[in-house]
């Protein structure tokens, strides 16, 4: 008899949930599989029933817990939005993901020094997905002017750079107590300095291409 579509469904997101909790606490090469289960209340092998892998499971966290489905609606945002407008959508959005999954976070940022193999090829594919899709919306959205002084990619990796700093100044090295700053008000100061920097950047169509 076979599970119930909802039944899969809620096993498979506590398996993700319950790794990325090991992971974060354990590290990732410091969790197995049978940690995972335990961890989860479910058998070792009925994780393979759904994910390949470890590896397959870190990828998983990486592709649906992360920063990357707001990513993916960014075309289509962009298609309606002014370019000040947009920027403010994506700060709000990139600070809600890490907010709402501070395990995530430190996962990705507690072995920045060691970059294992697995978070080195899946972080780094979605650190540059982040990066080529803003990019291409940017340079869409240039007036003449920039267009001749400013480099897309490098203005796309400030703005992620930026949010990121911010993040982990206020919520990681504990500056929300030591050195409080309005969250609001910092992703204003950030759009509007790039939109100056730019161009207004009106709603206009990007041919951008929905991320897979």
């Amino acid at each position: 008899m076979r599970e119930p579509h909802q039944t899969r469904r809620d096993r498979r997101e506590d398996i993700l949930q319950a790794s990325l909790h090991l992971f974060a606490e354990k590290g990732f090469h410091g969790t197995s599989m049978r940690d995972i289960a335990r961890e989860a209340e479910i058998t070792e092998g009925l994780i393979y029933h759904y994910f390949e892998s470890k590896r397959d499971l870190f990828r998983a966290i990486i592709d649906e817990l992360s920063f990357l489905p707001l990513l993916r609606t960014l075309p289509e945002l962009a298609e309606q939005l002014d370019l000040r407008a947009l920027l403010i959508v994506l700060a709000r959005g990139f600070f809600d993901v890490l907010k709402q999954n501070t395990e995530l976070a430190r996962l990705l940022l507690q072995e920045v020094q060691v970059f294992p193999e697995e978070k080195e090829a899946f972080f780094a594919d979605a650190v540059n997905a982040s990066i080529q899709e803003l990019a291409h919306i940017l340079e869409g959205r240039m007036n003449e002017r920039a267009q001749k002084q400013v480099d897309p990619q490098v203005s796309a990796r400030i703005f992620f750079n930026a949010l990121l700093a911010f993040f982990v100044e206020q919520e990681i090295l504990g500056g929300k107590h030591m050195l409080p700053a309005d969250e609001g008000s910092y992703i204003e100061h950030l759009v509007d300095m790039f939109v100056k920097r730019l161009g207004p950047g009106r709603s206009k169509p990007t041919g951008a291409q929905p991320l897979r």
